[in-house]
């Protein structure tokens, strides 16, 4: 195999892209990590991550005292129409409320310290596969070429088809659509909270508000057509406002909030994560779950997993054998915490507000991706 400028490029610069070329550089490869925006960025998130997630964040190196500075024990389920409530119990974090734009740009920096190479504002015009690797294009016409490629490019799933990646039909999508703002001093809760509305269509969407000593988040994620996306969130809004949720009224900025389609739970429907030369991770790869719709977790842990296949296969005479092990080895690790509980929410409903160790078996399914 002839030389190649870097072992691998990692395109998109995201949690996923992140963690995969901070655990590669640390083993000594030569790593390319590439985003077309910069830096530090907004991202549309729920602004939540999982409390499983600390420790892996302490494993790979970053410091937590600093990005996981609003971690969250105060959690309450609603119903729909904010009529019931329940308490789940647990005896450590749920998770925490972070800021997106500082929790991206930190991971960031990490993998700059392992030792890869960063380079924002890099938008790729064309991506090119050969025998012995791969080739990117930038619009001013410079490129760089590795031996092997990780697609993290987020919600976009850009070239996909490229590396031969077909998508995953699925079923309907979950759609997302959510409003943030500061909340003033006096209004602001003494410790983080997070309050879940279930049961928005009657079923599996929900509606999330999430508070913290600054910043107020309401997120709908939406599991029906797209034109009631925005109604929900809006009603979400004045709704949680209304039973002493929420400290503001969001309503009115909720009228143009982005719409966005998630892909919670795809990574279960595709065929291959393995294109040639290549490995997709993170959202690309559907690696979001599916009773919450957190996606930096499973988004992390994916390209961890990712990471390790590709050093091994950079040692191997047969690189392509080595990738398609990445297939079988997320499956055995991460499909259970991937799907949704195995039982239709609908049903539960009335036992969530009713029953403690049922509200607290779905704060497990839903904060931790375990099964109900």
């Amino acid at each position: 195999m002839s030389e190649r400028e870097f072992d691998v490029i990692v395109l998109g610069a995201g949690p996923a892209g992140a963690t995969a070329a901070t655990v590669l550089a640390r083993q000594g490869r030569r790593v390319l990590l590439l985003d077309r925006a910069k830096f530090p960025r907004k991202v549309p998130c729920g602004g939540w991550l999982t409390g499983l997630a600390e420790p892996f964040l302490s494993e790979l190196g970053l410091n937590t005292k600093k990005v996981l500075t609003n971690p969250f024990r105060d959690v309450t389920f609603h119903s729909a129409d904010f009529e019931k409530q329940s308490a789940p119990k647990i005896d450590r974090d749920f998770g925490f409320m972070i800021d997106r734009a500082a929790f991206d740009s930190a991971l960031v920096d990490l993998a700059q310290k392992a030792g890869a190479q960063f380079k924002s504002e890099h938008e790729i015009h064309d991506l090119k596969l050969n025998e012995s690797g791969v080739q990117v294009f930038h619009p001013d016409g410079s490129s760089h070429s590795a031996r092997l490629l990780v697609l993290a490019t987020g919600r976009s799933a850009a070239w996909l088809d490229t590396i031969g990646v077909a998508r995953a039909r699925g079923d309907a999508a979950i759609l997302n659509a959510q409003v943030e703002a500061t909340i003033p001093k006096k209004n602001a809760p003494k410790t983080p909270h997070v309050s879940v509305a279930l049961g928005l269509d009657g079923g599996a969407s929900f509606g999330l508000i999430g508070l913290t000593k600054d910043r107020l988040v309401i997120t709908v994620n939406w599991r029906g057509e797209a034109d009631a996306v925005i109604r929900t969130l809006i009603y979400l809004c004045r709704s949680a406002h209304e039973a002493g949720v929420a400290p503001m009224d969001l309503s009115n900025f909720a009228v143009s909030a982005p719409v966005i389609k998630s892909p919670a739970a795809v990574a279960l429907d595709m065929d291959t994560h393995v294109g040639k030369h290549a490995l997709v991770v993170g959202d690309a790869g559907g690696f979001v779950s599916a009773a919450s719709n957190e996606g930096i977790y499973p988004a992390m842990w994916s390209a961890k997993i990712a990471a390790e296949v590709i050093h091994n296969a950079l040692d191997s005479k047969y690189v392509q054998d080595e990738l398609m092990q990445f297939n079988t080895m997320w499956r055995m690790a991460m499909a259970d915490h991937l799907r949704s509980p195995h039982t239709d929410v609908r049903f539960l409903l009335p036992l969530i507000f009713s029953n403690q160790p049922m509200a607290d078996r779905m704060g497990a399914a839903f904060f931790f991706g375990e099964n109900i």
